[in-house]
């Protein structure tokens, strides 16, 4: 969720240094990969009204091993390499 949070707090940062009125609006946005197997998970994704949030263009409700692999490898060089950097 804080790649999503990091825009609006950047946004609204700015507009209170420029004297403006607070524009930007965080959905709600998050992302909760829940493992339900050996190597398999569902990756959720969803706003604070519930409505899928889906960031690829297929089912992410059916247990994949391609979100397992993502979970394992990919979110945490993400995350430590982009997502803190503010890269991505």
């Amino acid at each position: 969720a804080i790649r999503k949070q990091i825009p609006v707090l950047k946004q609204n940062i700015m507009d209170v240094l420029n004297g403006r009125d607070l524009q930007a609006k965080y959905d709600g946005y998050t992302s909760c990969p829940i493992v339900t197997g050996y190597k398999s998970l569902i990756l959720a994704e969803f706003n604070y009204e519930h409505e899928p949030q889906e960031t690829f263009p297929f089912n992410q409700a059916k247990e994949r091993y391609s979100m397992f692999l993502l979970k394992r490898y990919m979110l945490p060089y993400m995350y430590w390499n982009l997502m803190l950097k503010g890269i991505m």
